[in-house]
């Protein structure tokens, strides 16, 4: 496992995300239901790999309560990001004083412990009018040493160009992969590198389907549980097609290729998702910390701007004068 030093941490280049463990009674539509067994396996598994980071949520049904019985012995050897904001993915995003003490305490007592290394604000809108105390508050957190760094989660990368200008964030998640590089297109690598933030890439494997199990499907079909039996099945085929052109750059695997591709870039971390041994295994392979060669990321940009210029034309309609 490959590591580097921030904010006096030392962060596994691997963060395990938990939103695919809320526990097989959760009411959260994620992706498969696992049981408890199955997810200290998984949990086993990322620290056998020497993953020493965790990112969880008070949404993610479970998840806190069972990594905090998890770390509960070995507390002082991991780092663990939750956030605030999000009460439930249903309902408006509440970033009110009193919300945020009330997740604060739950997310204490879910991990069993009385300090949390990152919070996140969850996908603000930077136009929120309690951004400003909830930040207030957080700080006065950090100050007292019940958190250690602040961190945000983008919904919209282009969100950061107005956030920054609120509060200097310690921490940054968003999505990027080779079909989603927005943080390059609209320069936020560059803001967030400037402002001397951690920056954790989600999404690599573009929720699953950017995997050699997803394209040997033959029938596209989720089960009501799983969040992507929300999405429209032409973006999910649209997906697939481009990720099969990406694959066809190379004879290996496309998991390691869409990892090799967000590590070619000036990333310090990959948050991936897991609901087996394999999915953990598969990510912490040495072959896809090795950067793609300039002439295949060449053609991957290739394929992600025929992907761009597909997925931005819009039908035409006469206009009535």
């Amino acid at each position: 496992m490959q590591y580097f030093n921030s904010n006096h941490n030392k962060f596994s280049k691997i963060c395990l995300g938990t939103w695919s463990l809320s526990g097989e009674n959760s009411k959260i539509k994620s992706y498969e239901r696992l049981n408890e067994k199955k997810i200290y396996t998984i949990l086993e598994e990322a620290l056998k790999k020497k993953i020493n980071f965790f990112d969880t949520a008070p949404v993610y049904g479970l998840s806190e309560k069972y990594l905090g019985k998890f770390i509960h012995k070995i507390r002082e050897n991991i780092i663990v990001s939750s956030k605030v904001g999000c009460t439930s993915f249903n309902k408006k995003l509440n970033f009110r004083k009193k919300n945020i003490k009330n997740q604060i305490e739950s997310i204490k007592k879910n991990l069993k412990t009385d300090y949390i290394d990152i919070i996140q604000l969850y996908n603000p809108n930077p136009h929120d009018r309690h951004l400003m105390s909830a930040l207030e508050l957080l700080d006065k957190l950090k100050s007292k040493k019940i958190i250690k760094l602040i961190g945000v989660t983008l919904n919209n990368p282009e969100d950061y160009i107005k956030l920054r200008k609120l509060f200097k964030f310690e921490f940054v998640q968003c999505n990027f992969n080779f079909l989603d590089q927005r943080i390059l297109d609209l320069k936020i690598l560059d803001l967030i590198k400037k402002d001397k933030s951690t920056l954790y890439a989600r999404t690599i494997l573009n929720f699953g389907i950017f995997t050699e199990a997803f394209l040997k499907k033959n029938k596209l079909k989720f089960a009501s549980y799983d969040h992507r039996s929300k999405w429209k099945i032409e973006q999910i085929h649209r997906w697939a097609s481009y990720a099969k052109k990406v694959k066809s750059l190379s004879n290996r695997n496309l998991e390691t290729t869409s990892y090799k591709f967000v590590n070619s870039h000036n990333i310090d971390g990959l948050i991936i998702g897991a609901t087996k041994k394999a999915h953990i295994e598969t990510a912490c392979k040495k072959s896809n910390f090795k950067r793609l060669s300039k002439s295949e990321l060449n053609k991957i940009n290739e394929i992600y701007s025929l992907y761009n210029n597909e997925l931005l034309q819009k039908p035409y309609y006469r206009i009535k004068s």
